[in-house]
């Protein structure tokens, strides 16, 4: 038998193909050498967008919570070297003759005037880049100058937070009527736009809380404000216009006396008219009504709760939260909820399973858990950027962490990421008379194809003459209020969840509800991208005597724009 020499064959065949790969190996090095610079912008570039885009939540989990940890502990080491070694609260006047003296020797008197703080530093989701083209005024002003606990005011510089205040405030008794959620949150951006919270069914928004106002007008002239002076007019016109007629300089704010605790009742419901009539009553909405068929000025109205709060998780189900103020003695033993420890459930998941056991149930919240309940999550944002973020593991091991920063989340976007996110997260607040309040919700189901939780928060919206907001359109007789509810739509369409992006249409969508938001005498709040045209725009905020007042106290012409000017419209 004659055998074939198969080594020989598989020799001569392998020193073939370890040519032909030598040769391959050759020319691959010739062009990554002629390509060398291409391949690193790659690699510098391209595939950090790629992480930065398909990758985000890894992103955010691994980088953005220790830089937000840094840069809290840096906030708060420069906080308290300008407390320690800045903070001049007599130094007040000085400050703000500086201020003075930059707007009247800006070289651009033709370029409107904004603030100098970066726009990625708001906490809003929306872009705003007029800054860079726009005379910035450096404006220092982060003391709290007094706290008169007689007269109940607290006057403040316009830069001071929301969570400087509770930290001054709280251990010593004492707090601001409306505590909206955010600790980044500044009284001027509150004043000058608009803030909301639980207690607002009581005290109305933010503005409603301030008794003066300190403000440097377009020409560089200071002047005082109040709801019964000779600018009471240009009082009443500062919330709601976003720094187009003033720079706000101080303010003096209302204070109450609170307690340590909240005890607060959840109580779920299964039918949309059953938590829609529950947050009406609890308002006290119906109590003018009493008053109006008793015809009667002594009749006694019921006594409305402290907080008042809605968490919808579909069109027919809600639990519905009712807080008071109570002392730590009468708080049973044991029986604390601490929220804001970092390994608990996120709030809106602790307020689900409570719908789910459909009982009604009260837990005692320190107020300080209580005014930050949401923040944690950020209401229930955290669940598109980590979603593991409630996972019991990451909570113990990462929780403390919690949450990133809104500005950091903005300036790690790519521009993938960010025409997608216009595109598909809806991120805003409607505010609408509780008497459209049904009629709303099913608007938002169906146009947002059923985003979920929506935040419900009440407010008393009463006539502000001169500003942008118009007044109540069907006021009560008794102090010509309306009660109005704040429908929060945070979050992504159904159809995205379910890669159907295509058939979502945000434009289309936004611009239907607005439309309908109009008819039933309601608004946008700005901080949120805008899909109106500027007539449009005009037709939802009242401008008739907006505009007068810019003429009268000197921003027009060139010394500040008008609002829709500064607003992130997308059309």
């Amino acid at each position: 038998m004659k055998f074939v020499p198969f080594d020989v064959e598989k020799t001569t065949t392998s020193s073939a193909a370890a040519a032909v790969a030598a040769a391959g190996a050759v020319v691959s090095l010739a062009v990554i050498a002629k390509k060398r610079k291409q391949i690193g912008h790659y690699l510098k570039n391209d595939l950090a967008l790629y992480v930065l885009t398909y990758h985000r939540s890894a992103v955010v989990t691994v980088f953005g919570l220790p830089m937000s940890l840094l840069w809290n502990c840096a906030m708060n080491t420069r906080s308290k070297y300008i407390h320690l070694f800045h903070s001049a609260p007599h130094l007040h006047d000085e400050r703000v003759a500086k201020i003075q003296k930059q707007v009247r020797d800006r070289p651009d008197k033709n370029a409107p005037l904004c603030t100098a703080r970066p726009g990625w530093m708001s906490v809003s989701l929306s872009y705003r880049t007029y800054k860079k083209k726009w005379n910035a005024i450096e404006m220092p002003l982060y003391d709290i100058l007094d706290v008169d606990t007689e007269s109940m005011i607290v006057r403040v510089e316009p830069c001071v937070s929301i969570g400087q205040l509770t930290h001054e405030l709280n251990p010593k008794g004492y707090t601001l009527p409306v505590v909206p959620e955010m600790d980044d949150l500044t009284v001027g951006g509150l004043i000058n736009g608009t803030g909301i919270e639980s207690s607002s069914h009581k005290y109305g928004l933010f503005h409603e809380i301030v008794t003066e106002l300190e403000l440097l007008l377009g020409d560089g002239t200071i002047v005082i404000a109040t709801a019964t002076n000779e600018h009471k007019d240009l009082f009443h016109a500062i919330p709601w216009s976003y720094g187009t007629l003033a720079l706000l300089l101080s303010a003096k704010l209302k204070l109450i006396p609170c307690k340590n605790y909240v005890k607060l009742t959840y109580t779920p419901h299964h039918t949309k008219d059953g938590y829609v009539e529950h947050m009406r009553q609890l308002s006290g909405e119906y109590n003018y009504k009493d008053i109006e068929a008793a015809h009667a000025k002594s009749f006694s109205s019921t006594e409305t709760p402290m907080f008042v709060e809605g968490l919808s998780y579909s069109l027919e189900t809600a639990v519905v939260m009712a807080g008071e103020f109570i002392d730590a003695k009468d708080v049973p033993r044991f029986a604390a909820n601490r929220l804001s420890l970092w390994w608990k459930p996120w709030f809106y998941k602790h307020v689900e399973k409570i719908l789910r056991s459909n009982k009604e149930k009260v837990e005692y919240i320190p107020l300080t858990d209580y005014y930050h309940r949401h923040t944690q999550s950020l209401f229930w944002e955290m669940e598109l950027m980590i979603p593991i973020g409630n996972n019991p593991i990451f909570r113990w091991l990462l929780g403390w962490l919690m949450p990133p920063k809104v500005s950091f989340l903005k300036i790690s976007q790519t521009e993938m990421t960010r025409q997608l996110t216009e595109r598909t997260h809806v991120a805003q607040d409607f505010l609408v008379p509780t008497r459209k309040m049904s009629e709303f919700l099913e608007l938002c189901d169906d146009e947002y194809d059923k985003i979920y939780p929506l935040w419900l928060c009440l407010h008393d919206h009463s006539p502000m003459p001169g500003s942008l907001l118009k007044d109540p359109a069907v006021p009560n007789t008794v102090n010509g209020h309306e009660m109005y509810i704040d429908i929060g739509v945070y979050g992504l369409p159904r159809c995205v969840h379910e890669k159907r992006e295509d058939e979502f249409d945000m434009k289309k969508s936004m611009r239907h509800v607005l439309k309908e938001l109009v008819k039933m005498d309601g608004f946008q709040m700005l901080y949120a991208d805008v899909f109106n045209t500027r007539e449009e725009f005009e037709e939802m905020f009242d401008h008739t005597t907006y505009r007068a007042l810019r003429k009268k106290y000197k921003a027009d012409g060139g010394a500040f724009k008008e609002v829709y000017d500064k607003m992130s419209v997308i059309m």
